[in-house]
């Protein structure tokens, strides 16, 4: 029997999104907190923490894609890579086409990885001027001896095996953009000594704009965790990072076992407040509890749980019997 797809979108209102499964939860929930068993061939994205309800139609388009790949034949990571693609390509979501525009309105960049669950394991950090950052990291991972390529060596590796050269902005990006300027304007303009001023640290190659002024999400990581016809795993992520933030701002996504996870016990993806995701190496963690028998619902909501409140998490795991989600 062909598997229902599944596909999940995580928003600041923390509403879940999960095609053909009736325990996903309505916009009116205050948590997401979904998951069931299920064999065989399995995709499961999200759009990231701050996609609202009404992007819905874009993780399920992402799981869809994946889930092809893996009625096909192919390979958990090949069908996680795909379920990403589809999002990097997606204007509306804060990675690859979409991806945020930093503090100087000009600079974006953005954070990749791919893992799977015999172990191998790759990313770029603060990558510029490609499209989709994730085919970059599996490139890292099948052409090179490295783990972890960063800046302008990883654009200039981009480039050099063929990866065409283009600042992948939107008009979809440039109208967040201007909304976080006058949302940070506002909060410059109050006398709270708590409001970090990013203008004092400054370090942006381009010069500070007159109306520097966002605070606020507008979408955050998008990922997928696949697990395949023979029962093997992968987990994919990708990111444009938040736009108020230094220049050179490395976030989890491509951090080892912080982001993301995959080992012979399933697969872990994160979305959320990134520093605060790697203080707790939080997709290893959620990937230990897979690994000592609990249930991917259960180990996702254990750790959403454990999360400090103030700070937004989003998590999708899949495990040899079933799939979970959870996100506040």
């Amino acid at each position: 029997m062909r598997p229902a797809p599944r596909s999940l979108l995580l928003s600041a209102a923390l509403l879940a999104f999960a095609a053909g499964v009736p325990e996903a939860r309505t916009a009116d929930t205050l948590a997401t907190l979904a998951g069931g068993r299920s064999a065989g061939p399995l995709a499961l994205t999200h759009g990231g923490v701050g996609s609202g309800p009404e992007l819905a139609d874009g993780p399920r388009a992402a799981a869809d894609t994946a889930l092809k790949v893996l009625l096909a034949g192919g390979s958990s990571l090949d069908a996680a890579t795909a379920g990403t693609v589809h999002l990097e390509n997606d204007p509306r979501f804060n990675a690859g086409t979409g991806a945020n525009i930093r503090l100087d309105g000009k600079t974006i960049q953005m954070d990749a990885a791919v893992m799977t669950g015999a172990g191998r394991f790759a990313a770029v950090g603060v990558i510029e001027r490609v499209r989709n950052p994730v085919l970059v990291a599996r490139a890292v991972m099948d052409s090179t001896p490295h783990l972890f390529l960063a800046g302008e060596g990883a654009t200039r590796f981009a480039h050099r095996i063929g990866f065409a050269d283009v600042v992948p902005t939107c008009p979809e990006a440039e109208a967040k953009y201007r909304a976080r300027m006058k949302r940070l304007g506002e909060l410059y303009a109050r006398t709270d000594t708590t409001i970090y001023d990013w203008r004092r640290y400054w370090n942006f190659p381009n010069p500070m704009p007159a109306d520097v002024l966002d605070w606020g999400k507008h979408g955050d990581t998008v990922g997928t965790v696949a697990r395949d016809a023979s029962g093997r795993f992968a987990a994919t992520l990708s990111t444009g990072g938040t736009s108020v933030t230094l220049y050179g701002r490395v976030g989890d996504v491509p951090v080892y076992g912080c982001g993301l996870y995959a080992g012979p016990a399933g697969a872990v993806a994160c979305t959320g407040e990134g520093e605060e995701i790697i203080k707790r190496f939080m997709a290893h963690a959620v990937y230990e509890k897979l690994a000592h028998g609990v249930s991917a619902r259960r180990a996702v909501e254990e750790a959403v749980r454990a999360f400090p409140e103030r700070f937004d998490l989003g998590l999708i795991a899949v495990g040899r019997e079933g799939w979970g989600v959870a996100g506040r």
